[in-house]
């Protein structure tokens, strides 16, 4: 392995690829069309990376969170609806969805009577506000929970093959 950078401001492009234990050079061999030179230049942030660039590395450093990153702070369309997914560990990313979940079962009821005229008055705006928050919450658990999938799907022996076919098979 080549030496590592003691560089203070890594970004988390540079910090991915050494957490792998990669050079740029070895990275760039895993990776289809991104040199070397490209990744340097990435990781001192003197060139964006492209989508195209960031699927590379997600891919050649297992962090799919370099995605979600990448959306969320760099594109300007994901910047305004993709929020940042914090990948956190399985059984506090369940427990959370769960206590979501039933925050939201709680308020079904309220949920019914804003939604059954197609409007939501004035009156409704608070109720619907914290409806509409809880619902956030929920699909940022869900959305953690399928990259702490993605990304630990190796060494935690997940099928992910029979994972799609399932998922398919239920649509």
């Amino acid at each position: 392995m080549g030496r590592q950078s003691t560089r203070a401001n890594k970004n988390i492009y540079q910090t991915a690829r050494e957490e792998r234990g990669l050079t740029r050079e070895k990275a760039s061999d895993l990776m289809s069309g991104v040199s070397a030179a490209r990744i340097e230049k990435i990781e001192y942030d003197l060139q964006e990376p492209t989508p195209y660039d960031i699927v590379q590395m997600a891919d050649c450093y297992n962090r799919p969170d370099l995605c979600n990153y990448y959306c969320s702070n760099k594109c300007a369309i994901g910047f305004r609806y993709v929020p940042e997914i914090e990948v956190g560990e399985l059984p506090g990313i369940i427990l959370e969805t769960i206590a979501g979940l039933n925050e939201i079962n709680d308020l079904t009821g309220r949920m019914i009577q804003i939604g059954r005229d197609g409007k939501i008055t004035d009156d409704e705006i608070k109720d619907f506000a914290v409806i509409s928050s809880k619902l956030d919450a929920v699909s940022l658990a869900i959305d953690s929970l399928n990259l702490w999938v993605e990304k630990t799907a190796g060494e935690n022996n997940i099928n992910m093959e029979l994972l799609k076919m399932e998922k398919e098979r239920l649509k």
